[in-house]
C-alpha cells in the first residue's frame, strides 16, 4: 500500500506543476513546425550527397533534439523560456546527443553484420531483435531527462540510465505508459520525441491545426512531466519521500 501511496502521491504533486509550468510555456508548441520544415528541407537536400548525407543528418538532428531539452530544460529549472534560449538551445547538448547516437548505430550496424540470422529467428510473429529492441527501449527511457540533469559523460550515461530504471521502474512507468496511451487515442500515433520532426501536416483544415497543436501540446506537457517526475526521483528514495510527507501532515 505505501507503493501505491507514493506513486500517487508523487503524481498528484508533479501533475499540477507540470500543468501551471506548461501552460505557462505554451508557446513551445510553435518549435515543431521550426524542427519539421528543418527535418524536410535537409531530407530533400540530403538526396544530393552520399556519405556525408548520413553525418549532416545525424548533427542536425542532434542539435534539433538538444534545442527542445534545452528548452524542457528552462521550463523545469526557471519556469520560461526565451527567444535566446532558442538561440543557445542548437548547441547545449549536441555532442552529447551526437555521441548517443552514434553508438546507437554502431550497435545496430554491429549487431545487423554479424548477428542476422539469429536476431531474425521467431518466436510467433516476435523476432529475437524486437525482443532486444524492447528491452533497450524500457532500459534507456529516461535517458533523453539523463542528457540535460546529470552531468555524465557518454558511457555514464548508459550506466545512470540502466540504474535509475532498475531503482524505479514501477515509478517511472506507471505515469509514461498512462501519458503514452493518452496520446495515442488523441493523436492516433506512438509518443516519440520524433513526432516533433514529422508532425508538421501542411494540410490546412481546421482538424489538422488542431491535432498538430493538441499534439505538440500533450508531448511537451509529457517531457515537462517526465523532467520533473526524474528529477524527484532521481534525488529521494521511496522511504525518504513517505517520511517527509508524513512530517508535514
Amino acid at each position: 500500500m505505501n507503493i501505491l501511496r507514493d506513486i500517487y502521491d508523487t503524481n498528484k504533486e508533479i501533475s499540477k506543476k507540470a500543468i501551471d509550468l506548461t501552460m505557462k510555456n505554451w508557446v513551445i508548441v510553435f518549435t515543431g513546425i521550426i524542427y519539421s520544415i528543418i527535418s524536410m528541407v535537409l531530407f530533400r537536400i540530403s538526396f544530393l550527397f552520399s556519405i556525408l548525407a548520413g553525418i549532416v543528418m545525424t548533427l542536425v538532428m542532434s542539435a534539433l533534439f538538444s534545442n527542445y531539452l534545452y528548452l524542457i530544460e528552462n521550463i523545469i529549472s526557471y519556469g520560461k523560456i526565451s527567444l535566446d534560449d532558442f538561440k543557445k538551445g542548437f548547441r547545449v547538448y549536441i555532442w552529447k546527443i551526437y555521441g548517443i547516437m552514434v553508438v546507437i548505430w554502431f550497435i545496430n550496424y554491429g549487431a545487423d553484420l554479424f548477428l542476422s540470422p539469429l536476431l531474425k529467428l521467431r518466436i510467433g510473429f516476435i523476432t529475437l531483435w524486437m525482443v532486444l529492441y524492447w528491452i533497450a527501449f524500457v532500459l534507456l527511457n529516461c535517458l533523453p531527462e539523463v542528457i540535460y540533469q546529470k552531468h555524465y559523460d557518454l558511457s555514464d550515461m548508459f550506466q545512470y540510465s540502466f540504474s535509475f530504471i532498475k531503482e524505479n521502474w514501477m515509478d517511472w512507468f506507471v505515469p509514461n505508459i498512462l501519458f503514452g496511451l493518452v496520446f495515442y487515442l488523441v493523436i492516433g500515433r506512438s509518443f516519440t520525441t520524433s513526432y516533433l520532426m514529422t508532425s508538421l501536416s501542411f494540410s490546412l483544415s481546421i482538424r489538422s491545426m488542431v491535432l498538430y497543436f493538441v499534439g505538440q501540446l500533450l508531448l511537451s506537457f509529457t517531457m515537462v512531466y517526465r523532467g520533473l517526475l526524474f528529477d524527484l526521483l532521481s534525488r529521494t528514495t521511496r522511504k525518504k519521500r513517505i517520511f517527509k510527507r508524513n512530517v508535514y501532515r
